[in-house]
């Protein structure tokens, strides 16, 4: 395995203007499996063509489509209505894989997660959701909900963000060993006092959360770098799934 990119790690420069496409480009060459897109990071005019040219990039490269839905699933006593939008968009587009945050299920109905079980079942799309630096993310709320969606069988997988814990003053190593065995996508993150920084410069025992994922879960790199700092830090990742991979 190799490390996967999502592109906040382009944010800047695609805020200023650029296309998330322009950079994916760029990646051509890197030792990545994945790459996941970010919906806020699109312009409503070119996202139709862009996307269609992401596809054509992503089977060229032999790299998985990833794409981050900026929503919430669940809104306190609903689902989220837009979902469906979202799974035709990426059965349009060949996403494999789409990720929105968790959101608050408490007051969602029985029959309402029934109808969303049965929509999921109707797309060969795996949908994640992910831990919120926020109230509905802390530890033991996303623990119950988990639980929760597990006993519904509702086909939803789990991306572990390992920076959104700090926010809410939790232990990335200590969630970890809660939910681990639900982790489908692992987002990577190092943070110092609560800002993002580079592999190595933080508090987060990075390599120590990677080798003690299942060898199957893509690892993303999720955080803001430069050109000139990127293949280092993939470097970084691919050294580590490597030694792990071949233990």
């Amino acid at each position: 395995m190799q490390a996967s990119i999502n592109t906040a790690v382009f944010a800047n420069e695609i805020q200023a203007g650029n296309s998330q496409l322009s950079y994916l480009e760029k990646l051509s060459d890197y030792p990545i499996d994945n790459i996941e897109v970010r919906g806020e990071l699109f312009s409503k005019d070119t996202k139709d063509e862009e996307l269609k040219d992401i596809y054509s990039l992503c089977k060229k490269q032999n790299w998985g489509f990833f794409y981050s839905v900026p929503e919430q699933l669940f809104k306190t006593n609903e689902v989220n209505p837009n979902i469906e939008n979202h799974l035709k968009m990426a059965q349009k587009y060949h996403i494999e894989n789409l990720k929105i945050s968790l959101g608050d299920l408490s007051e969602v109905s029985a029959e309402q997660l029934n109808s969303l079980k049965n929509l999921l079942n109707q797309y060969d799309i795996k949908v994640t959701i992910e831990n919120e630096p926020n109230d509905n993310g802390i530890l033991k709320n996303i623990v119950q909900q988990i639980i929760k969606l597990r006993e519904l069988d509702i086909p939803l997988g789990y991306t572990f963000d390992s920076g959104n814990w700090y926010w809410i003053e939790e232990d990335p190593i200590d969630a970890f060993k809660n939910v681990s065995d639900a982790i489908t996508v692992f987002h990577l993150k190092d943070i110092k006092d609560k800002e993002t920084v580079m592999l190595n410069e933080g508090a987060t025992d990075w390599k120590s959360l990677i080798n003690n994922l299942s060898k199957n879960i893509p690892v993303f790199i999720e955080y803001e770098t430069s050109e000139q700092d990127l293949p280092g830090q993939i470097k970084l990742v691919n050294d580590v799934l490597q030694k792990r991979d071949s233990n």
